[in-house]
């Protein structure tokens, strides 16, 4: 018996745990409203299954917890990278028209996205090597 009170003490510790991880992550997401949603949620989530004392079911939980909090995580810094950033030339100018907007995207400052030329040159030279040169 002494057993199976410290596998349930440890497993008490784990689950704990990621609790506290999951409400600790969820201070990363940039807005007010999602951080209260996902409080509200995972204590919702955890009190419902606080009394379960199945071990196919706990691990099931547990497994679902931990797949949780890695959403939490991949969603708090995908929206901090989109919320926090500065507003494009568009935004700024958000009394143009579209096709004002389309004229003026042409300049070299209007791009989000660089790329090198290093970078195409790279891709152009791997494009033009000969396959027959790799099977000799």
């Amino acid at each position: 018996m002494n057993k199976s009170v410290s596998i349930n003490s440890e497993h008490k510790k784990k689950i704990l745990k990621l609790f506290r991880n999951i409400l600790r992550e969820r201070l990363g997401f940039p807005t007010e409203n999602r951080r209260e949603y996902i409080l509200i949620k995972t204590r919702q989530e955890f009190r419902k299954a606080k009394n379960e004392t199945d071990p196919k079911k706990l691990r099931g939980l547990t497994i679902i917890g931990n797949t949780q909090l890695d959403t939490v995580i991949v969603q708090a810094k995908h929206l901090s990278s989109i919320l926090d950033r500065e507003p494009t030339q568009y935004e700024q100018r958000n009394n143009l028209s579209y096709e004002e907007y389309k004229k003026d995207k042409s300049t070299e400052n209007d791009k989000t996205l660089k790329i090198f030329p290093e970078f195409l040159n790279k891709k152009k030279i791997k494009k033009k090597k000969n396959p027959e040169d790799d099977i000799n």
